[in-house]
């Protein structure tokens, strides 16, 4: 089966405040995931039910509206020359029907992520 990478738009609390009073522009985080599945449509409604789960948890809000606020997925056609490049290992890899561990997304588990990467020898 293959496997697609696929990208979506979330917003943290943090930046959606500094947004909402005019201090930012843009409040919108993004992350990937790659997504095995029949199809990259088979991927990215699954990774749709990922995003709302994960912008869910970052909000510390089970009703947050992940599709209402604007946000979506996309497939990465070309992750290897794409702006991700640097950071394809920090994707985690699922099943369609496979939810990841959300504590391993998200800003504060990329900023672990690029830590540890910088600790090594």
């Amino acid at each position: 089966m293959p496997e697609y990478l696929i990208g979506f738009e979330y917003h943290e609390p943090e930046s959606y405040a500094l947004w909402k009073r005019g201090v930012i522009e843009d409040f919108e985080s993004s992350t990937g995931l790659w997504v095995t599945a029949d199809t990259p449509a088979e991927a990215v409604a699954w990774a749709e039910q990922i995003a709302v789960a994960l912008h869910q948890k970052v909000n510390g809000d089970p009703a947050a509206d992940w599709a209402g606020s604007g946000h979506y997925c996309w497939v990465e056609e070309s992750p290897a020359t794409s702006g991700w490049s640097h950071c394809l290992d920090f994707f985690q890899r699922v099943r369609v029907g496979e939810m990841p561990p959300l504590e391993r997304m998200g800003t504060e588990a990329y900023v672990r992520w690029e830590e540890q990467k910088q600790a090594e020898p």
